[in-house]
């Protein structure tokens, strides 16, 4: 695609090649650097890696205008999140999605901007600060005027951007909603939340004509998905079998299949899906996202998938019972957990559509985001001080240390294991 794409000519028939009914800017980005003597693959592994370096450090700008890259809860999330072995997989790999998240960040960056004031958040149960400070004001008072425009039209234009580059790019849609509606309750806050509002209808805006002229009217329909002919007959024996029974199919959607705890890495059921195929690649190169080169890096990944089993559902109620509070940290958790819940949400609804499991819908690579959802629970199962023993608890400080140690170790591994 990166060959038979130009910027004069951004499009092919929809159903010509295998890619082709892909929106057109992941393809015509790296199309820059083949014009100027890289190959194909090589263009679309350096606009992958641009692109893994652009969402490390927007995260990381988001952090530090909340105050919580001061932190080392900030600090742990940002460097758990950031060496994930799928994050560490596709910085060099041929996909688009490595382009999502990175828009992603750009939205989120943009929206805190422009939607959180930070005099709106308490710090009723403050962390030990690191010897950092930041200067932080409200972006909507007049001398600050000019940073809110950019920042409205910088998350416009990450989301218009990502729609333009892979369907999956329309959910950051959903971002800018969560965004405005986990701000603690404050002046202006109405005010805010139009304008998130008015930035959504300005995305859509932007992308609305392209995904109308390219795809709703030759196929009728906004969203074509190339199984839908490339595999017509597999895809309807599947969907005829899922209508048998729809109740099943969920449970074997959601069923921890008892092969899955074998030592195979390449296991994949081609008669059913699962959502377990996507967790497993977060945490385990398979043929989907990489051959694996080790056996090493096998066994961290195995060990690191079930410990976040473990891990993730404490961290969930530990962010349950403090949902109500106006912290930067837990109202960032309110959309980083929401925006989770829409990626895999939109997972299950594309499974249920193209429900052929020859194909692999239940890719970890097409909900990229919910790392973030993972190194936040991970991080917040680790804050609730009441699991600790009373006489233990002079030592936190030194614990807290030791965490972020571990931490330390976490990132040093992933990037020195071969694989990856």
């Amino acid at each position: 695609m990166v060959q038979r794409l130009t910027w004069a000519v951004p499009y092919t028939p929809i159903r010509e090649t295998f890619y082709g009914y892909h929106p057109p800017l992941g393809f015509l980005v790296p199309r820059l650097l083949y014009l100027i003597g890289f190959t194909p693959e090589h263009s679309i592994q350096i606009v992958s890696f641009a692109a893994s370096l652009a969402a490390f450090f927007l995260l990381r700008a988001t952090l530090k205008h909340l105050h919580l890259l001061s932190k080392p809860s900030g600090i742990a999330f940002l460097y758990i999140a950031s060496s994930i072995p799928i994050q560490l997989s596709i910085t060099t790999s041929v996909n688009l999605d490595v382009i999502i998240i990175a828009f992603a960040a750009a939205t989120l960056y943009g929206a805190v901007q422009f939607l959180w004031p930070h005099a709106a958040f308490s710090e009723a149960h403050p962390q030990c600060m690191l010897p950092l400070r930041f200067h932080h004001s409200d972006p909507l008072q007049k001398n600050h005027r000019y940073e809110t425009v950019l920042a409205v039209f910088g998350s416009v234009a990450a989301i218009a951007c990502a729609s333009l580059t892979k369907f999956s790019g329309v959910l950051l849609l959903g971002l800018l909603p969560l965004v405005a509606l986990a701000q603690p309750f404050h002046r202006k806050w109405f005010r805010r939340c139009t304008l998130g509002a008015t930035a959504c209808a300005m995305a859509v805006a932007f992308a609305f004509p392209y995904y109308y002229t390219r795809y709703y009217i030759p196929e009728g329909k906004f969203f074509p998905l190339n199984t839908e002919w490339a595999a017509k007959e597999e895809t309807e024996r599947a969907i005829a079998k899922r209508d048998e029974d729809r109740t099943q199919f969920f449970k074997e959607l959601f069923h921890l299949h008892p092969a899955y705890a074998a030592t195979d890495p390449e296991y994949s059921d081609g008669e059913t899906n699962r959502l377990w195929d996507a967790w497993r690649d977060f945490w385990i190169r398979n043929t989907r996202t990489g051959q694996l080169r080790s056996d090493a890096a096998f066994n961290v990944g195995m060990l690191y998938m079930h410990i976040a089993l473990w891990l993730l559902p404490a961290g969930l109620v530990v962010f349950l019972q403090r949902v109500r509070r106006q912290t930067a940290w837990i109202r960032l958790g309110w959309v980083i957990v929401g925006f989770a819940l829409i990626q895999v949400a939109a997972l299950v609804q594309y499974i249920y559509r193209i429900p052929y499991a020859g194909y692999g819908p239940a890719k970890g690579l097409y909900i990229l985001p919910f790392v973030w959802a993972i190194a936040y629970l991970i991080v917040t199962a680790f804050q609730d001080q009441r699991l600790l023993p009373h006489r233990c608890r002079p030592w936190i400080p030194m614990m807290q240390r030791g965490a972020m140690g571990l931490v330390a170790l976490f990132v040093m591994v992933n990037h020195a294991i071969p694989t990856y």
